[in-house]
């Protein structure tokens, strides 16, 4: 009796120490993976697994975002920046599809995406079948005005040279008075999903599925009420594995459209689990994309609910230090990185809707007041630790009183520690200048600098990298708030 006893101590003690093993890498993964910036990356955050940065491409309607081709993205820009201006244009230019290869932040030389066919149609709502000789793609119909799915193929343009053939009709799928948009094809051209209003929708748009079957589509089935619900969910995306991605602002989420993702389990799709402030916000972030051909990079847009409803892009990609053959694709990373929270924070629970909501309400619980942050003469040169501070959110437009009595600050963010160092002294070009450190979600941040203008800080940053301080980036403050509006950077 006392051997077993003893047998089954140590297979106790043998799970308890697996157990917390298990919770030291979950937490050691979301310390290392998880980006805390959006609109201003932090680029000194070396070890983060996904980087997610702000990208320089103004989303012109009627997209709400871009689209992955070939090596490349799809976009809406107008026809005026153009060296060739196509035939039929007038003088001010319209609005049209161009394709580009973009780089860490901003594309390189565009072209047009179909020069024999004028496409001024939103460029998210576009998917191509795996060899991209097959495009479907969402623009409104002439007879009735409502959004429809129609089908393009590759052609050799003739006189006007290689570019997309369209088909007058659309999908047959497409009757009655309803909208049918943003369609996903899956990387076998056997499944297609969009969003759509037609009958038997749980709320306003749901997500449907149609199977190929010959040369048509099969009747469209709802995916359900696990994934749709009485608001809108839209803009969806089947990566390379067919797991599915949408935003939805009916689901338990953070503010008006978050991003969700379901895993395929090779039948169905799993339950619908919230990227939370990963990638959501108060705001809305729509039209999440993906590059099927290496599954490393993404795109999705984030639009203030205030003001000029500001749509902003942001590129979500592999840290390049962490690139091997092996690794993960960024949507198991996304989806990994979220349940590895929520098995922190709810530790018993096999539902993963239960435990998104779990993360939802704790991250709801994390806005609250802060105090008044350290200005630079405040900030002691001891060690003495600054005050958490607020950054302001892109969703926060002031009025115009308010915006009337605001200061706005411009600092070269050089360095983030995980020890306070206080202010002190740095010396470029034989100069000294002092430091003003700021405290934000569990870091120290040591800036150098104070710009009233953007261009002065840009060419301070730029002596700065020169002056051995490569990862430095302008940083801006309002009334000593940090903030992360981006029309701020512009």
């Amino acid at each position: 009796m006392g051997i077993l006893l003893k047998i089954g101590s140590l297979i106790s003690m043998a799970i308890l120490a697996l157990i917390t093993g298990i919770i030291e890498n979950f937490t050691l993964f979301e310390t290392k993976h998880y980006s805390e910036f959006k609109a201003v990356p932090d680029t000194t955050q070396d070890n983060l697994l996904i980087k997610i940065d702000s990208f320089n491409l103004d989303i012109i309607p009627p997209s709400t975002g871009v689209q992955f081709y070939k090596d490349g993205i799809v976009f809406l820009a107008s026809t005026k920046n153009s060296v060739k201006m196509v035939p039929g244009h007038i003088s001010f230019g319209n609005s049209e599809a161009y394709f580009a290869v973009p780089g860490d932040s901003t594309l390189g030389r565009k072209t047009l995406f179909s020069p024999n066919l004028i496409f001024s149609y939103p460029c998210e709502a576009l998917t191509f079948s795996n060899d991209f000789k097959t495009m479907y793609f969402t623009r409104r119909s002439e007879t009735n005005s409502k959004e429809q799915i129609y089908q393009a193929v590759i052609s050799s343009g003739g006189n006007a040279g290689p570019g997309w053939s369209e088909k007058s009709e659309p999908l047959a799928f497409c009757i009655e008075n309803y909208n049918y948009s943003h369609p996903t094809l899956s990387v076998n051209g056997e499944l297609l999903i969009f969003a759509s209003d037609r009958k038997g929708t749980n709320g306003r748009m749901d997500l449907f599925i149609s199977k190929k079957e010959g040369e048509s589509w099969s009747v469209p089935q709802n995916l359900g009420n696990d994934i749709n619900s009485k608001g809108n969910e839209l803009f969806p995306f089947l990566d390379s594995n067919n797991n599915l991605f949408f935003s939805s602002d009916g689901l338990p989420g953070l503010g008006g459209y978050d991003i969700f993702t379901c895993k395929f389990n090779g039948k169905t799709w799993d339950k619908p689990v919230n990227l939370t402030k990963l990638i959501n916000s108060a705001g809305d972030e729509l039209a999440f994309t993906m590059n099927k051909m290496d599954g490393k990079t993404g795109f999705f847009t984030s639009r203030q609910k205030s003001g000029k409803k500001f749509i902003q892009l942001y590129k979500v990609s592999l840290n390049k230090s962490y690139i091997t053959d092996n690794v993960k694709t960024l949507s198991d990373i996304l989806y990994e990185s979220v349940l590895q929270k929520a098995i922190l924070i709810a530790k018993k629970s096999n539902d993963s809707t239960e435990l998104i909501k779990v993360i939802v309400a704790e991250e709801k619980k994390e806005v609250k007041p802060v105090e008044t942050p350290v200005t630079t003469k405040q900030l002691p040169e001891a060690k003495n630790k600054p005050a958490e501070s607020k950054v302001v959110s892109k969703t926060e437009v002031p009025t115009t009183n308010e915006a009337k009595k605001q200061v706005v600050v411009y600092r070269i963010q050089f360095a983030t520690t995980n020890t306070s160092k206080g202010s002190y002294k740095i010396t470029i070009n034989n100069k000294s200048y002092n430091t003003y450190e700021y405290l934000y979600k569990g870091a120290y941040r040591s800036t150098v600098g104070e710009f009233s203008s953007l261009s002065e800080a840009k060419a301070f940053q730029n002596t700065l990298r020169k002056s051995g301080y490569p990862n430095s980036f302008v940083v801006a403050f309002i009334n000593d708030i940090r903030s992360l509006d981006p029309n701020l950077f512009k």
